[in-house]
């Protein structure tokens, strides 16, 4: 999974943003670890790593990685979007409590820095296969986030927050206006993934884009680029217009070399050294671990989970 999942059409991560004033904690602290630890993100990784993933990886495959080593017990199961209760997806969540009793279940899509069991989301879980549920609501995280309460144990977000994130991209020499570009790109796709945006014809990008824009200024406070800048933008990066893209989002995904490409590898290994620091943390406090996250971060991170913990016995789930 390489995006954030969405929320009655708004990403995940914008729904968090309108609740962090009121959710966010004292952040457990941890040392973050080390950019060299993870494993750069790309095609051929997720090929290496995932062999069981048919083509060129363009369909993510659900799977289990069981991890043991003295004490210590690990199980990540890595996730593709799903909003339906069959689907493979959900079938690996399910493996993955049965295949350890953790002490505490790590989520992808909102920030550790709200802790454990944050009330907003457990609201939402609480409504999880409810018929009037979002996207977000019938999907994977809120499947495992509501079996964990049922269980008794916790959650909590395996994310940074977006101001972390936006301060690493501004580091690294991006500006405002290439941030504000991804955002709106980002979320584009995600809509369109979740079926919320039908396709990308004009009638579809029109209508939505107003909606698009108006989170990326909620959400991270930047000025989003005009329809006509954003799609002439689009067309420098790509050399094709977003309207009518057959293409996209596949285009926008790992692989993609051009400057919003280059973010999203900056983006991604930011998460990814968030999500391995709790992850360790985790482990030596609580023993047994459960990460339910989207499979791309499960290679980036393996090289180092496999140092820490020895080979894991891996199962995907095709069908």
């Amino acid at each position: 999974m390489r995006g954030i999942c969405v929320l009655t059409g708004k990403p995940l991560a914008l729904v968090v943003g309108m609740l962090m004033a009121d959710s966010l904690r004292a952040a457990t602290s941890f040392t973050l670890p080390s950019e060299e630890r993870i494993l750069p993100s790309s095609l051929e990784l997720e090929r290496k790593t995932e062999p069981w993933c048919p083509g060129d990886c363009a369909v993510a495959v659900p799977f289990v990685a069981n991890y043991r080593k003295g004490a210590q017990r690990l199980v990540f199961v890595g996730t593709r979007h799903a909003f339906h209760p069959t689907d493979p997806t959900m079938r690996a969540v399910d493996e993955g409590f049965a295949e350890v009793s953790p002490k505490v279940v790590i989520l992808e899509g909102f920030p550790s820095a709200m802790g454990e069991n944050p009330a907003p989301l457990v609201e939402l879980a609480h409504h999880y296969g409810e018929p009037d549920a979002s996207d977000f609501g019938r999907g994977e995280l809120m499947y495992a986030a509501s079996i964990a309460l049922k269980q008794g144990i916790p959650f909590v977000g395996g994310e940074p927050t977006e101001d972390e994130q936006i301060q690493v991209l501004r580091e690294k020499g991006f500006t405002d206006a290439d941030i504000a570009f991804s955002s709106v790109v980002g979320w584009f796709s995600q809509a369109l993934r979740s079926g919320d945006i039908r396709d990308t014809s004009p009638e579809s990008l029109a209508k939505a884009y107003p909606r698009l824009a108006q989170s990326v200024r909620d959400q991270i406070h930047l000025e989003p680029p005009s329809l006509d800048e954003f799609r002439q933008q689009y067309r420098q990066l790509y050399g094709t217009d977003i309207v009518g893209d057959d293409k996209f989002p596949l285009r926008i995904d790992i692989g993609d070399t051009t400057r919003h490409g280059q973010q999203t590898k900056v983006s991604m290994m930011t998460r990814d050294r968030q999500l391995l620091g709790l992850i360790e943390q985790q482990l030596s406090q609580r023993h047994s671990v459960l990460v339910v996250y989207g499979g791309s971060h499960w290679a980036t991170l393996s090289a180092a989970l496999e140092k820490r913990l020895g080979k894991p016995k891996v199962t995907p789930f095709l069908k």
